[in-house]
């Protein structure tokens, strides 16, 4: 808008001339207006702006527009100078007098009719911003129109959402596992496997899952819903022994392998025994059966140079092992001194025992394997020397790209420094437990009166046991006495073969078999029913025995020609042992681990079996506030049991046959 000159009657009445005359009259005119006009327009600009606050209320606008409109294209809100000068040329008087009522007028209306046309404004936005509303609903219920002859892609699963704990220390992988009831058994057709696989398993007796296996299979076989390229989680797995942990592996690693064209180690085991290891080839064995597959191990038991012939590319392309077992201790030699053994085209990484291998160094084998990893490809690693990137396809950068990881154990460790090795990707925590998937206690929150330092492991491992083991616990007043407490216990039972008992030493594992041998053979025992009169058939596997013989003691347990069988916890780990009936700890293990894989031999499978702890009364409280703290489902929990009475006659010969064990010691 522009500035609205105030006209007086007198300076127009002598602006009548030449134009010369007029310019002079403006001039007089500007310097001849008063300080008074002045100051009205000052008060006039005022007046507006309070006026219009006071019109702020909506109610009050509305009521203003509608009964105050004026005709803005009837009337102008400023003068027209060139019109003005023209109307004071005429002299008329008339027209003067019109012109200076006219002004006067307009000079009353000027404010209301700008007043109106700012609120015509605001008022024409307010209706923009009120009409908007309608306008927002409108264009959601059009997007919410069905789309034609379009579909969403398929997308992954979304993992489940696990609520953190804030207070917890652990990663939420860790602090918050997904645990798996033990309810359900579904049958291996249920999963898809390929037929072939079925079959076997069929025909070694397979039909139902395991918990664990139900668990693992869903996220360990290939999915064929998604794109190949896409990642899945690393798993660690914590289950009981004797839970099918090795078929749980398994049986993913060979359908993923079983179509399998250029041979490579596509799948690596480790393991901390090479019993164990022997085990698993087995069952890898007996699975992969009219395959073209080719399983090995690497744990030591031949020559080096004749190792690397079984697990090696020969000259013609094809190699030794597709699936390669191996104790950490050699596989590292391989990877240091075979210079044609390479990792590069691993796809599975599995370590069962993984609190055992974790724990040790073992030539720093967690290292050495990621270095091995994480060594890129090269044109020369592909199929015969063939470039694949002239076909258009591209090359991983290296192994630990697309390695999926599966990490085992039945006490699974939970130091984020051990694990933090093995670099895992999207790690996730599968507990298989008996207690029914329940959340697992990790806060040491309901230990009543436990000490800080059993609470601490609580964070650190899980832990847990069959739920078909029945356990005892016999306390031992006197200790010099306790190889006849466990001769008139065994004299006692029902189990008369089946028998493993585990000691603290080598030195203590000798010691009591002797002794087992004299008391039997003073007839303190009762003679064994159906055995023709023979005695309790006892044997020793420690480490200081060769490995042949522990391998054949082994063999002769499990057909049943050994009653009794002493070790340490050297058979403690891994050694599936199905006709163990009773575990005995004679000495008590170092710790809760020890004692879960001690008593693991037994109950195994969904089998039942029983243990026996001899516990001496200074160990007695540790004993309770570790080992009696471990997670069990069975509702019975631990049987407190009274040591057998010992009579005069049980002690004299007792003390015979130390006598006649100090003799054979000193030679004499």
């Amino acid at each position: 808008m522009s500035k609205k000159r105030k006209r007086d009657p007198e300076t127009l009445e002598h602006s009548a001339g030449t134009p010369a005359d007029l310019k002079s009259s403006k001039s007089e005119k500007d310097k001849s207006k008063p300080k008074k006009d002045r100051n009205e327009r000052l008060e006039s600009s005022e007046k507006p702006e309070a006026k219009f606050a006071s019109l702020a209320n909506a109610t009050e606008i509305d009521s203003i527009t509608e009964g105050n409109v004026v005709d803005l294209a009837n009337d102008t809100m400023e003068v027209d100078e060139p019109v003005a000068l023209k109307d004071a040329a005429t002299g008329s008087d008339e027209k003067q007098s019109s012109k200076k009522d006219k002004n006067k007028k307009r000079k009353d209306e000027d404010l209301s009719t700008g007043h109106l046309s700012i609120l015509s404004k605001f008022d024409k936005y307010r209706a923009e911003v009120l009409a908007s509303g309608p306008r927002i609903v409108a264009k959601e219920i059009v997007s919410e129109e069905p789309l034609q002859g379009l579909h969403p892609l398929p997308q992954p699963a979304q993992a489940p959402v696990q609520k953190v704990d804030p207070n917890s220390v652990l990663p939420s992988y860790l602090s918050q596992p997904t645990t798996v009831p033990t309810s359900q058994r579904p049958p291996f057709e249920s999963f898809g496997l390929p037929e072939l696989l079925l079959s076997r398993l069929e025909k070694l007796g397979f039909k139902d899952t395991f918990p664990v296996q139900s668990a693992l299979l869903p996220l360990l076989l290939p999915d064929n819903r998604l794109p190949p390229s896409t990642p899945r989680s690393d798993l660690l797995v914590s289950a009981a022994t004797g839970s099918g942990k090795t078929l749980s592996y398994l049986l993913p690693i060979l359908a993923s392998l079983i179509n399998r064209i250029v041979p490579h180690t596509y799948a690596l085991i480790i393991v901390p025994t090479h019993e164990l290891a022997t085990q698993v080839q087995r069952t890898a064995h007996s699975l992969a059966a009219g395959t073209s597959l080719k399983i090995s191990t690497a744990i030591g038991t031949r020559s080096f140079e004749v190792e690397k012939d079984h697990i090696i590319a020969n000259d013609i392309g094809s190699t030794g092992a597709d699936i390669l077992i191996a104790t950490p201790g050699r596989l590292v030699e391989h990877i240091r001194n075979n210079p044609q053994f390479t990792l590069r085209h691993l796809q599975w990484l599995v370590v069962d025992e993984a609190d055992r291998l974790l724990s040790q160094s073992f030539q720093d084998w967690v290292e050495v394997v990621g270095d091995e990893l994480q060594k890129p490809f090269s044109r020369e690693d592909e199929q015969g020397g063939f470039d694949i990137t002239s076909m258009g396809l591209r090359t991983p950068k290296r192994a630990a790209d697309t390695v999926r990881k599966v990490i085992l154990s039945a006490t699974m460790t939970r130091d984020v420094g051990r694990l933090a090795g093995l670099k895992l990707r999207r790690p996730q925590l599968i507990a298989v437990d008996d207690i029914g998937g329940q959340e697992m206690a990790i806060d040491g929150s309901d230990n009543d009166g436990e000490d800080q330092e059993t609470a601490d492991k609580g964070l650190r491992e899980l832990n847990s046991l069959p739920s078909t083991l029945e356990e005892h616990y016999y306390p031992v007043s006197n200790p010099t006495q306790k190889p006849l407490i466990l001769a008139k216990l065994l004299s006692d039972s029902q189990t008369k073969s089946g028998i493993l008992v585990f000691t603290k030493s080598n030195e203590s594992a000798s010691r009591l078999a002797r002794l087992l041998e004299l008391l039997f053979a003073k007839k303190l025992g009762k003679k064994r029913k159906g055995s023709s009169g023979k005695d309790w058939r006892i044997a020793v596997s420690t480490s200081d025995k060769r490995k042949k013989e522990i391998s054949a003691n082994t063999s002769k347990f499990k057909a049943s020609t050994i009653d009794i069988l002493i070790s340490t916890d050297l058979m403690g780990r891994g050694v599936d042992l199905p006709n163990a009936q009773l575990v005995i700890n004679y000495d008590s293990p170092r710790n809760e681990k020890d004692y879960i894989h001690r008593v693991g031999r037994t109950a195994r499978a969904g089998n039942k079996g029983i243990t026996w702890s001899l516990v001496e009364d200074s160990e007695a409280r540790w004993w309770w506030t570790g080992i009696g703290k471990v997670r069990r489902s069975n509702s019975d929990g631990i049987n407190k049991e009274s040591a057998p009475e010992l009579n005069d006659e049980a002690l004299q010969i007792y003390e015979g046959t130390l006598e006649k064990l100090g003799r054979e010691v000193r030679g004499s």
